[in-house]
């Protein structure tokens, strides 16, 4: 299932927030390998989809709803909040807030582009998360986005994360989530907030 068609089911089955996860290489050398990072802004500057389309659920003149999503930040604070005490609650090491980086993949990122994702501020980067935020934020839907460091990105440290270590921590990261988050969504359902920003529909 595409992510788009993943968030439409699941806007029309009236879910009130979502929590996305991803495992992710760190861009700041003082991320804490193991660590998990609760972002708040977003860097995808392509806003395409895997297949090269444009990131957006609409994707013909006839879909109800078209127009522009418009947002200072692009994550639910409600799901942030209720994300960070989960994390914390459950002895996870968390960091509130930071920069998501979203790039293509299927390969990793040379020196040279991970420091151009520096410069623009991002701590952390992977290859899953960007897609997923501009659908759930045009489907109205407030979001979270959690990160598992699992190492430090090409020319961050001067050493490089074995692939040992990187190789166990994607591992461990389905149990560090499924911990986080069964301290979390009761959080969040008690209060999941407002989507971000607005749809301003044409």
């Amino acid at each position: 299932m595409t992510p788009r068609a993943t968030v439409a089911a699941i806007a029309a089955v009236g879910a009130r927030a979502l929590v996305s996860t991803t495992v992710c290489g760190a861009v700041d050398a003082s991320l804490d390998l193991g660590s998990l990072i609760v972002f708040d802004d977003l860097h995808f500057a392509s806003n395409r989809m895997a297949d090269g389309s444009l990131c957006t659920l609409f994707t013909g003149p006839e879909i109800g709803g078209r127009g522009h999503w418009i947002y200072e930040r692009p994550f639910g604070e409600g799901v942030r909040a209720g994300a960070l005490p989960g994390a914390r609650a459950a002895g996870i090491s968390v960091r509130d807030g930071g920069t998501y980086g979203h790039v293509d993949g299927p390969r990793l990122n040379t020196r040279s582009e991970i420091a151009q994702l520096a410069a623009a501020g991002v701590v952390a980067v992977s290859q899953t998360g960007g897609p997923e935020t501009v659908l759930a934020g045009e489907a109205r839907l407030p979001l979270a986005l959690v990160g598992f460091v699992t190492d430090h990105a090409n020319g961050v440290t001067a050493e490089p994360t074995p692939a040992e270590t990187l190789a166990r921590l994607f591992a461990e990261s389905a149990g560090v989530f499924q911990g986080m988050l069964a301290q979390a969504l009761p959080r969040i359902a008690e209060a999941p907030g407002d989507p971000a920003g607005i749809m301003f529909a044409l």
